[in-house]
């Protein structure tokens, strides 16, 4: 079957370094092109303004902040994310109507999600 993700351009923000570099293993795997993976809220926000990002894996909880700004930033300009978290499901997730990944996780459940997203994005 075809990678749904190939060539897409995907931002990951996770502050733990181990899982964002699987994480940006796992996606170059999927021949997607990883955007980041940035550690913080500037960061993200810095390569949101300067690089062309189709869909995001954002971490809920960056050092203890709530990923929020970035969240917003992403909605507003209309780009599809996931949320990852160790929180499981809760007020975020509903509140930005996004599907969330509860960490640990395995890279089938991220495609799925994140390909999902894509695809319901695809039809609005």
């Amino acid at each position: 079957m075809m990678n749904r993700l190939a060539n897409r351009r995907i931002l990951v923000v996770e502050d733990e370094f181990l899982i964002a570099a699987a994480l940006c293993d796992m996606l170059e795997d999927a021949s997607a092109i990883v955007v980041g993976p940035a550690a913080n809220l500037g960061e993200a926000l810095l390569l949101l303004q300067e690089q062309p990002v189709e869909a995001a894996i954002l971490d809920m909880n960056l050092n203890g902040q709530w990923s929020d700004p970035i969240a917003e930033d992403l909605k507003m300009r209309r780009i599809p994310f996931i949320f990852t978290t160790g929180y499981g499901s809760n007020e975020r997730s509903d509140r930005f109507g996004v599907r969330v990944v509860s960490k640990p996780y395995s890279w089938e459940e991220v495609d799925e999600q994140l390909t999902q997203a894509l695809l319901e994005h695809a039809s609005q």
